[in-house]
């Protein structure tokens, strides 16, 4: 799945914290790809998927470096330590995320799966929020646009 290889990092830090960022895009392209299992996000109104499309394409999946960047330069290990995104803070939260990541094929084609996805976009904000933070708001585009995801997800 999208956070397995980081989730099993048992000191994890600032590789994983890259490895996130980059599950996190993947994560976002398979739910605008599976227009079968996430077609109810745009039911009310399907020229958002289009939109959606071009956004995270032209915006969104652009913005992945700049938080890349943060993690590389600008993130004090103080910093790190404070946000938990290192050790075994970083291990649970990553561990979360995946356990419920691995549940896709279980909910896969049912009705659970619009709930199944907030759970996901919760995970990933445990993770997200503390990066965007410590990165002085680097990232703050992807948490956005995965935000208005979930309010899509979050109607219906």
């Amino acid at each position: 799945m999208w956070f397995t290889e980081i989730a099993r990092a048992e000191n994890p830090g600032r590789e994983e914290m890259h490895g996130f960022v980059v599950g996190v895009e993947r994560f976002l392209a398979f739910v605008l790809e599976s227009e079968k299992d996430f077609g109810f996000l745009w039911a009310d109104d399907p020229e958002l998927h289009g939109l959606a499309w071009e956004t995270f394409k032209l915006d969104v999946a652009g913005a992945g470096g700049t938080v890349h960047q943060a993690i590389d330069e600008s993130l004090s290990a103080r910093q790190v330590e404070l946000h938990g995104l290192t050790g075994r803070a970083l291990r649970f939260k990553l561990r979360v995320l995946d356990a419920i990541a691995r549940r896709w094929e279980k909910f896969r084609g049912q009705l659970r799966v619009r709930e199944w996805l907030k759970q996901m976009f919760e995970a990933i904000d445990a993770i997200l929020d503390s990066l965007i933070d410590a990165a002085g708001g680097a990232g703050g585009l992807i948490k956005e646009f995965k935000d208005a995801l979930g309010a899509l997800a979050a109607t219906g």
